[in-house]
Formats: C-alpha cells, sequence, structure tokens
C-alpha cells in the first residue's frame, strides 16, 4: 500500500524593495529598539529592531520555532511572540488605524488559509536589514487576527484611548509570559 504525502508550497515573500543588507527604509539611518507590527501587501509584518544582533540571533531568527499569540483589550491587541533560544515572550501593540489610511489593508485569508508573516530584524544602529523569515500563520491564529483588525477598521478610532488600553494592559501584565495567559489564542507558526 503506497501512502500519499501532502507538500505544502513554501509561500514567497510578496515583493517589496528591502532585501538582507540594505536599508529598511532609505530615509533613515538610525531607529529606537522595538518593534512595529502590521499588515501590508497581503502579509503581516512583523519587524524587531534591535541593536547590534549577534550572529547567533541572526541564525535563531532564520532556523528557531516561532509562536505567536493575540490578545486584545478594547483597541489595543497586541500580536505575542516568541523565537526560541533568540527571544522571550514579547508583545506588539497595534491597531489598523495606525497605518495611514492610504497604505492601510486589511487580511483577507478565506477560513482555512493559512496567513503568511514576514519577520524583518534591522539593526536599529545603522538601519540595515540584517535577517528576513517568512512563516506561515497556524489557520486559528490567521482568522484571529483578520476579525480583531475587521473590527478595529470598523470601530472609530481615539488615539488617547488607544494609547491608555496599551497602558492598562503593561499594567495588568508585570511582562509578555503573563500576557501570554491572558491571550485568546497562542500557536507555533510554520516555517
Amino acid at each position: 500500500m503506497s501512502r500519499e504525502i501532502h507538500t505544502f508550497v513554501r509561500p514567497a515573500i510578496p515583493d517589496d524593495s528591502r532585501r538582507i543588507g540594505e536599508p529598511f527604509s532609505p530615509g533613515h539611518n538610525r531607529y529606537e529598539e522595538g518593534v512595529r507590527y502590521l499588515y501590508r501587501n497581503g502579509a503581516h509584518e512583523l519587524t524587531l529592531f534591535w541593536s547590534s544582533p549577534s550572529s547567533a540571533e541572526l541564525a535563531g531568527l532564520r532556523d528557531s520555532p516561532v509562536t505567536l499569540g493575540l490578545y486584545s483589550h478594547g483597541p489595543a491587541a497586541f500580536l505575542l511572540y516568541k523565537i526560541d533560544d533568540v527571544c522571550e515572550w514579547s508583545d506588539a501593540a497595534f491597531n489598523v488605524h495606525l497605518v495611514p489610511e492610504a497604505e492601510r489593508e486589511l487580511p483577507d485569508e478565506p477560513t482555512g488559509e493559512r496567513g503568511r508573516l514576514i519577520i524583518t530584524l534591522v539593526d536599529a544602529g545603522d538601519g540595515i536589514i540584517k535577517g528576513r523569515r517568512l512563516v506561515s500563520l497556524d489557520k486559528v491564529l490567521t482568522q484571529a487576527l483578520r476579525h480583531v483588525m475587521t473590527e478595529q477598521a470598523r470601530a472609530p478610532f481615539v488615539q488617547p484611548l488607544y494609547e491608555i488600553a496599551v497602558q492598562e494592559s503593561h499594567a495588568r501584565f508585570p511582562d509578555s509570559d503573563a500576557m501570554v495567559r491572558a491571550a485568546e489564542v497562542v500557536e507555533a507558526t510554520l516555517g
């Protein structure tokens, strides 16, 4: 009896001009350390701005398992992320209204499809892209992100209320590990 093995085509990174070894943004050569999460060009993007990333961190970004989660509080939502042996649980607050309207896009993956997440590591000291990786999101997380972003887009946006929701969440949870325990969904990625 022969067994058929189902293989998945590895998704391609959407076309953009950003490449490893080049500036993340031509107009900037320094960034504050931090993180940015948004959805554009048909993919979720998690950009990590780290000071002088080590070769071990770059190797881990390329090869280590990635786990993601989602926590929401009012107008603020948080993408929770962990890269094994590279970074512990961390969070990126987001609201679709923070993306300029002309660039704003909402996820539209059909139920049962997996979203794509591009993780980009930028050296905060010089603005150069040091690493990129594409992973597939779990189907449940894909739909949860689509739902949260669609609800955010439908709701009126008041910047001070968003900032208060972020502050309340960070005050409620001593760290991202605690936020993960309250997350709506936590799933491993593929790829």
